[in-house]
C-alpha cells in the first residue's frame, strides 16, 4: 500500500497518552523558544505535559491541545523534521523518542507525539501530543501528515511504519492503543 496524507485540522490526538496535563503558564518564549526547545540540557522534567487552548480564529481549529517535553533520538533515517510522528526509542526509557521505525521499541500501540521542529540528536524539547493541532502556537504544524493510506473518516488512529521508512498515522488495530481520531479520510 502506498503512503498518503491527512490535513492537520482533521486530526485529534488522544490526550493523556504521556501523562496528566497541567494548565500552567506557557514557556516565556513559546514552545519552540531557544531557552528550552532543542537544547542539550533539559529545561523541564521529562514527561511534563502542558495544555493550551488553540484559538481557531487565530490558526487551525478551536480546541484543547497538549505538548509533552521529551528527548529525541535522531541517529537513524529519516532526517528529523517538523510534523514527524515519534514514538519510544529505547526499552525502559519512555521519554526518549525517535522518528526512525527501525530503532523504535514498538510502533503500533505505543504512545506517540509529533515533532514541532527539526531537532538535534539527544536534545530536549516540546512535542504535540494531544488534542487538536496547535497551529496557533506552532504555525509549522499546519498542513498534511503522513498516513499509511488506510484511514477513513471517524477512524481511531495509531502510529504505523510507513512504506517510506518513517513513522506516520494509520488505522488502529483493535488490539492496540489508539493515539487519536481522523475527521476525514486520507488522500
Amino acid at each position: 500500500m502506498a503512503d498518503a496524507t491527512i490535513d492537520s485540522e482533521l486530526i485529534r490526538l488522544e490526550c493523556g497518552q504521556w501523562g496528566p496535563a497541567r494548565y500552567a503558564l506557557l514557556p516565556q518564549d513559546g514552545f519552540t523558544g531557544a531557552l528550552h526547545h532543542n537544547v542539550a540540557a533539559a529545561a523541564y522534567p521529562l514527561g511534563t505535559v502542558l495544555a493550551v487552548w488553540n484559538d481557531g480564529a487565530a490558526a487551525g481549529v478551536s480546541g484543547l491541545s497538549e505538548f509533552v517535553y521529551l528527548q529525541i533520538e535522531t541517529t537513524g533515517a529519516p532526517t528529523h523534521a517538523v510534523k514527524q510522528v515519534v514514538t519510544q526509542d529505547v526499552a525502559g526509557t519512555p521519554m526518549k523518542v525517535t522518528n526512525d521505525p527501525d530503532s523504535a521499541v514498538g510502533i503500533s500501540g505505543m504512545p506517540c507525539a509529533v515533532s514541532i521542529s527539526a531537532m538535534t540528536d539527544a536534545y530536549y524539547g516540546w512535542f504535540w501530543c494531544g488534542g487538536v493541532c496547535p497551529e496557533e502556537f506552532v504555525s509549522a504544524l499546519g498542513g498534511t501528515y503522513a498516513t499509511d493510506d488506510s484511514v477513513t473518516a471517524g477512524d481511531q488512529l495509531q502510529a504505523q511504519d510507513l512504506a517510506a521508512d518513517a513513522i506516520g498515522f494509520g488505522l488502529r488495530d483493535t488490539t492496540e492503543n489508539r493515539v487519536g481520531w481522523a475527521d476525514t479520510a486520507d488522500s
